[in-house]
């Protein structure tokens, strides 16, 4: 992986944009700073600036994509941290540390096989707007589980998406993870970028392994601090433990012990 970490700095950022995608929110703030440092597969610490302190930290959220001086982030309400999150209206005010962790690999010219499962899937937009810049060979598979999830897909635009449902209402029934191996028939030399749950990353790894391509995979855990301080997002991996905040959040898939 990029192990070149770029330190972060925190930013005051206004909210220019806050609109429902199915379940989640889309906000985008201007962050000059962020928009020009931040790669693909990077994260941000985030809370509404003059929160109270319940809750007390920051929401670890990737980075969905740029546009110009804009970020945007998608979030999807699971607490306290995140609900006051999905309530921010344009006007209002972030504060921001980051971009935070490595990215994505993009060295190489061989296909990219994009693969995300829910809010997962969010990082991916801006990874998959990289690979085409590139003019890579690119075909992204994002897996969800109801429609209402699955509109966010809209959000990656071009032709090289397809979307599935694990309950048939958008696109294709069945996991994301399931028609890997015959987009690899049609791939050769090609690398997979994944990011999701556990589960469906861990069936990614196999499938990868199987078929003898490397993957890379973005891990997610609770977060402090977002800057390897507090050891609290710690995973295990064949080098022994490793914090998702500061040596990931991407990993090679073969590196971790699932």
């Amino acid at each position: 992986m990029d192990a070149q970490v770029i330190p972060a700095s925190l930013y005051d950022c206004p909210v220019v944009e806050s609109r429902p995608v199915g379940i989640y929110r889309l906000v985008s703030f201007r962050a000059r700073e962020i928009a020009a440092l931040a790669r693909p597969g990077q994260f941000l610490m985030v809370r509404t600036s003059g929160q109270s302190l319940d809750p007390l930290l920051p929401r670890p959220l990737g980075v969905h994509d740029i546009d110009a001086d804009l970020v945007k982030v998608l979030i999807e309400t699971v607490g306290r941290g995140t609900a006051w999150l999905s309530g921010v209206r344009v006007g209002d005010r972030l504060s921001v540390l980051g971009p935070l962790g490595n990215g994505f690999d993009l060295a190489g010219d061989g296909p990219a096989l994009v693969v995300g499962g829910g809010i997962g899937a969010a990082p991916l937009a801006f990874l998959a707007r990289a690979l085409r810049e590139r003019d890579r060979e690119l075909r992204c598979l994002l897996g969800f589980r109801t429609r209402g999830q699955a509109v966010a897909a809209e959000l990656f635009g071009g032709h090289d998406t397809e979307i599935f449902t694990e309950d048939g209402s958008m696109g294709r029934q069945g996991l994301v993870s399931e028609p890997i191996p015959e987009c690899l028939d049609s791939m050769s030399g090609a690398t997979i970028f994944a990011c999701g749950p556990d589960p469906m990353l861990a069936a990614v790894t196999r499938t990868a392994r199987d078929c003898g391509v490397p993957a890379q995979v973005s891990m997610a855990a609770h977060m402090a601090c977002g800057v390897g301080a507090c050891q609290g997002c710690v995973i295990d991996t064949v080098d022994g433990f490793r914090r998702v905040c500061s040596e990931g959040p991407v990993f090679d898939s073969n590196a971790i012990k699932w």
